[in-house]
């Protein structure tokens, strides 16, 4: 059988590259493209022709489910299966996926693995295709090309950097209680209002962390964090639940680990600063920073 075409759509950049390279451990030989809203992608879909889906339900110009209601209603794609990506995992949200024709449903964020396992179960139902079917197909077809070419393939040497590189790429390039915006310097971090709110980190573990607010910008938002349930890692896809007082969340944000230090310096303090960076491009998402930022700042 032909390689699969499929689309991943998703307005976050972060997302999307995570969704490719988990396709593409995989299923090497299948074409993965993108799309950074639902908008984009139904442009793509009358053009040409996809056979699996992978696409986020909040975007602007046109969310998943309204991609999901369109695909439904036309022949070419009544059936083509759609896996919805989400950071919405209350049960009414999944009830409203499955009764618009949605093939599965993972919520954000996850890991390489439960995107994988999603994933290869849709294609097996749907296509009868299995990972290691088309890695071996891959393998097969690309083996007299890599033997012609592994002799005279030129070998990249390493750049030399300074000491301070590794320690600025560990870090995420922003030391503790301060944040960066943009390109601007690092600057000491401003004391926050006294409405300081609560955040909710989860992570693709299952990990459910309640978090202080020590810092936030439109960029980036510093977290001071009990160690009692585990530590993220260094570029860990995380959402961030952003809470009010009252309890009113803000605003989910699909972020990434950007640095994760300790404010006392010893490794086994029982709390440590989570640096994450926001990967979101909804406008209505960046509205509710916006307001909230003006609030406690």
């Amino acid at each position: 059988m032909q390689a699969l075409n499929i689309l991943v759509v998703d307005d976050a950049n972060f997302i999307r590259d995570l969704v490719k390279k988990a396709v593409k451990a995989q299923y090497p030989d299948f074409k993965v493209e993108e799309a950074m809203d639902g908008l984009k992608a139904q442009s793509m879909m009358k053009k040409g022709t996809y056979h699996v889906i992978l696409c986020d339900w909040e975007m602007p110009n046109m969310s998943g489910l309204e991609l999901l209601a369109w695909m439904r209603s036309d022949e070419r794609y009544l059936k083509t299966p759609f896996l919805m990506i989400t950071s919405r995992s209350e049960k009414s949200h999944i009830i409203k996926a499955v009764e618009a024709g949605v093939s599965d449903y993972i919520g954000k964020p996850f890991s390489n693995e439960q995107l994988g396992t999603k994933l290869a179960r849709l294609i097996f139902k749907f296509y009868k295709f299995s990972p290691t079917q088309t890695a071996r197909q891959a393998q097969q077809h690309d083996n007299g090309s890599s033997l012609l070419t592994a002799a005279s393939a030129p070998v990249a040497k390493p750049k030399s950097k300074a000491a301070g590189g590794s320690a600025n790429l560990l870090s995420g390039g922003s030391p503790s209680g301060q944040l960066l915006a943009g390109n601007e310097a690092p600057r000491k971090a401003k004391p926050l209002k006294k409405s300081l709110a609560l955040a909710h980190v989860r992570t693709a573990q299952g990990q459910e962390l309640r978090c202080i607010v020590k810092d936030i910008n439109l960029n980036e938002i510093l977290l001071v964090v009990k160690r009692e349930e585990g530590v993220p890692g260094l570029f860990d896809q995380v959402v961030v639940d952003i809470v009010s007082k009252a309890d009113d969340i803000v605003a989910r944000v699909n972020c990434f680990v950007c640095a994760v230090t300790s404010p006392d310096k010893r490794i086994d303090g029982e709390l440590f600063n989570l640096l994450v960076r926001y990967e979101d491009q909804d406008p209505e998402k960046l509205e509710a920073l916006s307001r909230f930022v003006a609030k406690v700042r």
